[in-house]
C-alpha cells in the first residue's frame, strides 16, 4: 500500500527523521539546516540538487511559526537586516536558479556534493567555536562590533550576498553562520536569533520556490518531515529544561560531526 507514491514505511521514516531533527533543535536550538541536509542526502539518498530543494522547503515550513513568534515579540531588527536581505535575496535566487537548471549535469552534481560537505564542516566549526568559547554576553562587548552605521550597512550587504549564495547552493549554514555575523553588525543577543530565523525563512522560501520550478523538490518528503518536526521540537524543548545549554550544544555538535564524517566516507567509496 502506498500514499503519495511512498510506502507506509517510507512515510514513517520521513516522519521519524523530522521528529529526530526537531527533537535535536528543541534541545539545543541549533543544527536544523545541517541535520535536514544530512537526512535528505545521506539517509534518504536524494540527488544532491533535489536534496537542496527539499531541505529548503522543509526549513521554510519549520521556520514559519518561529518567525511569526519572533515578529510578535519584536525580536526582528528590521533596520539592521534590510541590507543583509538586499544582498541575500537576489544572490539566493540567481544561484539557486542556475543550479536547479543543471539537473542533468553530473559534474555539477559531484561539485555540489563536495560544496555541501564543505559548508557542513564549516558550519560545524562555527558551532564548535560558539559552543566552546568562554565570552561574556554579546550585549556587554560592543567593542567587538562594527560601530559605524554606513559601514554596518555595506558589510551587511556583502554578508547578505555570501549567505544568499550559500543557502541557494546548499540550504545549509543560514542560522549558524548568520548569528555571529549579525552580532558583529551590532544586534543585541535577543534580536540576533529572531532576525537570523526570519532571514533564513525568507531565503529558504526563495530557494525552495526556485528549485520547485525545475521539479527539484520532493514536496511529500519536506512536508512529512516538517510535520514530524512539530512533535520533535515540543518534546525536545521539554527535555532541555534543567540541562545546561553547553552540555546540550556539545552533544548536538558530536551528533552532527559524526553524521558528517559518515557522509564523507560514504561519498568517497
Amino acid at each position: 500500500m502506498t500514499y503519495f507514491d511512498l510506502t507506509i514505511a517510507e512515510l514513517l521514516l520521513r516522519l521519524g527523521l523530522g521528529a529526530a531533527i526537531g527533537f535535536c533543535v528543541g534541545l539545543s536550538g541549533v543544527g536544523g539546516g545541517i541535520l535536514g541536509m544530512q537526512a535528505t542526502s545521506f539517509v534518504l539518498g536524494l540527488d544532491p540538487i533535489r536534496a537542496v530543494g527539499t531541505t529548503s522547503l522543509y526549513l521554510f515550513l519549520t521556520n514559519i511559526a518561529a518567525s511569526i513568534q519572533h515578529i510578535r515579540n519584536k525580536n526582528v531588527s528590521w533596520g539592521s537586516i534590510w541590507p543583509v536581505l538586499l544582498g541575500a535575496l537576489p544572490a539566493d535566487f540567481l544561484v539557486s536558479r542556475w543550479i536547479s537548471a543543471q539537473g542533468t549535469n553530473p559534474e555539477l552534481k559531484a561539485g555540489l556534493e563536495n560544496l555541501i560537505l564543505f559548508v557542513v564542516f564549516v558550519a560545524i566549526v562555527a558551532m564548535a567555536v560558539n559552543t566552546l568559547k568562554k565570552t561574556a554576553d554579546p550585549d556587554a562587548t560592543p567593542g567587538g562590533r562594527i560601530s559605524n552605521c554606513w559601514k554596518r550597512k555595506v558589510i551587511g550587504f556583502i554578508f547578505g550576498i555570501a549567505f544568499g549564495c550559500i543557502v541557494g547552493a546548499t540550504s545549509v549554514g543560514g542560522g549558524i553562520l548568520l548569528v555571529p555575523a549579525l552580532i558583529l553588525l551590532g544586534l543585541s543577543s535577543h534580536r540576533t536569533v529572531g532576525s537570523a530565523i526570519f532571514i533564513t525563512m525568507t531565503l529558504t522560501c526563495i530557494t525552495a520556490f526556485t528549485y520547485g520550478i525545475e521539479g527539484e523538490v520532493d514536496r511529500v518528503t519536506a512536508i512529512t518531515m516538517a510535520i514530524g518536526s512539530l512533535v520533535g521540537v515540543f518534546f525536545g524543548c521539554r527535555c532541555s529544561m534543567g540541562i545546561p545549554d553547553k552540555v546540550l550544544k556539545k552533544t548536538m555538535l558530536v551528533i552532527i560531526f559524526s553524521i558528517a564524517v559518515a557522509m564523507l566516507f560514504t561519498r568517497t567509496k
